[in-house]
């Protein structure tokens, strides 16, 4: 009872983030979502091409972990035009972007999105003080198409179009 109220507690104040979330407006009122492209070992993404650091300040480079890409993902979630929150009592992660909530939770594999449970391929985890979440999963859920190329090493994530 005390994780369930606290997760509902930690999403009351996501909410309060993400409705003063700033966005690039089309000429219909639906948000421009941006095309974002992270690098194994690079501590760099670019968003619609322009270079931003992936954990500001402190050098924190995308790894890949049984087939899986692993990041801090603030940032990319924040470009994406959501918002994250921590809850240290429970060790979860959560997430929202448009109506969306995710619960990640460190050290299991269980994860929540809105009313519907899944399990990952591979947990979150603590690595060098940084909260390490699997990027496929997030960005599926909040509706992007995730690309990846061998050759470079390469993510990207591609709004997908609206229905």
């Amino acid at each position: 009872m005390k994780k369930i109220i606290s997760a509902l507690l930690t999403l009351s104040i996501i909410t309060v983030f993400t409705t003063g979330c700033a966005a690039q407006i089309r000429s219909d009122n639906t948000a421009v979502e941006p095309v974002i492209t992270l690098r194994i070992g690079s501590p760099a993404m670019t968003v619609d091409g322009a270079e931003r650091e992936i954990d500001p300040g402190r050098g924190t480079a995308p790894v890949v972990e049984n087939g899986r890409t692993l990041l801090p993902v603030r940032a990319v979630v924040e470009a994406m035009g959501g918002a994250v929150a921590w809850d240290d009592e429970t060790s979860t992660v959560v997430l929202a972007k448009d109506g969306t909530v995710m619960l990640l939770v460190i050290g299991s594999r269980a994860a929540f999105v809105n009313e519907a449970s899944y399990t990952l391929d591979v947990a979150p985890a603590i690595a060098g003080d940084r909260t390490m979440l699997p990027i496929r999963f997030i960005a599926e859920g909040f509706g992007y198409a995730v690309a990846w190329d061998e050759d470079t090493q390469t993510v990207t994530l591609t709004p997908d179009a609206p229905e």
